[in-house]
């Protein structure tokens, strides 16, 4: 009798457990699941990115007015950069093959270090990082630009480097985010290229995007 009362306590624990069980991971697949759908509502807008003229790893001239009619998925980086960026650059291919020779999304990637990263070196990096002709554009120009653009044009940080530095071969700590722009120029979100969740969610954010703004 004891024993019949032993194994129904321990299968009575047992299922109490796996109901437990069952419901955190159903809470957790459901709450990754809501987190990757776009929002019901629109993406912020947050500003405009001004005017620019730079060159691309094709040698032609990519400006302001080149991201307009398409969604474009930019950030900052340098060929030699053996820390981050490999990763960042990584998120971008993830990116790149989820729109693959979709015409209305473009890749933009500017250097932060254009004395070594001229259109010839740009153009080989393109290769090995397998960048689909005409949609993921490597860019250079002159310093100066380039650091004025990521500053002030798309606000990302450049506190971690000191001010004495500015200005000098050692100027510039690169953010690690993935910016999101929608057809008309605007800042629509800032990804973390470094969180794969992150890199999901703006995977999901663009598709919207393009079903949104499919609708004007």
């Amino acid at each position: 009798m004891n024993t019949a009362r032993k194994l129904l306590r321990v299968a009575s624990w047992g299922f109490l457990v796996s109901a437990v069980l069952l419901l955190i991971v159903t809470y957790v697949h459901s709450r990754r699941q809501r987190l990757l759908e776009p929002a019901t509502a629109s993406l912020p807008i947050f500003w405009q990115v001004p005017d620019f003229s730079l060159t691309a790893h094709t040698g032609q001239t990519l400006s302001r007015a080149d991201l307009n009619g398409k969604v474009s998925i930019v950030n900052f980086f340098f060929t030699t950069c053996r820390s981050i960026c490999p990763i960042m650059q990584d998120s971008m291919s993830e990116v790149q093959k989820a729109f693959a020779h979709n015409p209305m999304v473009q890749l933009v990637s500017f250097t932060v270090d254009p004395e070594r990263d001229t259109v010839p070196v740009l153009a080989e990096y393109a290769k090995r990082r397998g960048a689909i002709q005409g949609q993921w554009f490597f860019v250079t120009g002159a310093k100066p630009d380039i650091y004025k653009l990521a500053r002030q044009g798309f606000r990302l940080a450049a506190d971690d480097t000191p001010e004495e530095l500015q200005g000098t071969v050692h100027d510039f700590i690169h953010s690690e985010k993935l910016v999101l722009v929608d057809k008309q120029g605007n800042i629509r979100g800032y990804y973390s290229s470094l969180d794969a969740q992150q890199v999901e969610q703006l995977i999901a954010d663009v598709n919207k995007l393009l079903r949104d703004e499919g609708k004007r």
